[in-house]
């Protein structure tokens, strides 16, 4: 862990202008400014590494066994494989011990780009998933394979209505994607290192693309800038990571206050970005909406964290966003039964206090 009060470490340019001191502040109350993140947050200027690749061996995916890409000598492909930290493999993934070798008896003969794993989870695509295509516009010829990995066939992938919208935006349809069901030899292939290191560092080249991504999103939905504050609330999901199950008392005392209440679960991806762009006060608790900012930058982020420690990922993309965050954690917040659909549950019981030292907090501009 690293203290949020020192700036997130850049490489190359000074002119990254998110990557600044957080000031420290501390709203006398129910509640504490989180000081310290879980992991790394290290922005870079310059373009992820790119290797180019012959004889390549694509395993298809399966869940929780060994798959990927390997080289001509049957060692894993490093660049191919979403690293937490720089160091942990994906939950989802093995590798063999020593090198592999298969005899194959289906081939792609035509050059490749690979994009990793389709995640289908909204958070894990924006961190895992879509760092990867940063190279297309620069690296993909007219007509070349998208190859990738995926739990479900690629019209599957296009039923998913935040990956289509996401695919749309990057003007790609099924036709662009390949992936196969068995091993298979790929005879020429280019593999981007990601633009976003799970809990470990952030490119440039990841922003750039995504407010190409916002500009056309909010283009689209032509949502009406307002003043008003808005509390993205997780009170109506019915499965997540966690969940605070009494979220309705602070949706409450937002709503006294002249705040706007949205289940981002309701909206679609154009519509979740378009309303990013339209108000500079975001607020809610710690989850995967927050990434959304990558695509509407410069917003002002008071978030209520379920733990002391920030995890980096939110530093990351706050950092590129140029976002003006702050997180605080709330002392008195208790572990409780988990519940069906959920990972965690935890319970609040001065909920409208830290509500109201949310809104002090972004109304002092603690930011």
């Amino acid at each position: 862990m690293r203290s949020l009060l020192q700036s997130p470490r850049a490489e190359g340019s000074a002119h990254g202008s998110a990557d600044r001191s957080v000031p420290s502040f501390e709203v006398p109350g129910v509640f504490e400014r989180c000081s310290t993140i879980w992991g790394e947050a290290t922005i870079h200027q310059s373009d992820p590494a790119v290797r180019s690749l012959r004889d390549v061996l694509y395993l298809p995916y399966s869940d929780g066994q060994i798959w990927g890409l390997y080289d001509e000598a049957g060692a894993p492909v490093k660049e191919a494989i979403d690293f937490r930290e720089g160091v942990h493999l994906p939950p989802d993934q093995k590798l063999p011990d020593g090198p592999l070798h298969i005899n194959l008896g289906h081939a792609i003969t035509a050059p490749c780009i690979y994009v990793g794993r389709i995640n289908l989870h909204y958070g894990h695509f924006l961190i895992n998933t879509l760092p990867r295509f940063w190279a297309l516009e620069q690296f993909r010829r007219p007509g070349m394979p998208i190859l990738c990995h995926s739990a479900i066939p690629v019209d599957g992938l296009f039923s998913v209505p935040f990956l289509r919208s996401a695919f749309s935006l990057l003007n790609l349809s099924p036709s662009d994607f390949v992936l196969s069901d068995r091993p298979t030899g790929i005879s020429e292939i280019i593999v981007p290192s990601p633009s976003i290191e799970e809990q470990h560092a952030g490119y440039r080249a990841y922003s750039r693309m995504c407010r190409i991504m916002g500009e056309k999103a909010i283009s689209s939905c032509h949502s009406e800038p307002s003043e008003k504050p808005v509390y993205f609330s997780k009170s109506k999901l019915t499965s997540a990571v966690g969940v605070i199950i009494n979220e309705d008392e602070i949706e409450n005392e937002m709503k006294k206050n002249g705040i706007d209440i949205v289940y981002p679960e309701a909206l679609s991806f154009v519509e979740q970005v378009g309303l990013m762009a339209c108000r500079k006060n975001i607020m809610g608790t710690a989850g995967s909406f927050l990434h959304t900012s990558i695509f509407a930058p410069h917003r002002r982020v008071t978030c209520l964290n379920v733990t002391r420690e920030i995890n980096s990922n939110f530093t990351i993309i706050d950092s590129l966003a140029c976002n003006s965050a702050a997180y605080f954690y709330p002392p008195t917040l208790e572990i409780r039964e988990n519940q069906d659909g959920f990972l965690t549950a935890r319970y609040l019981p001065d909920a409208a206090d830290v509500a109201r030292n949310m809104i002090d907090a972004m109304n002092l501009g603690s930011h």
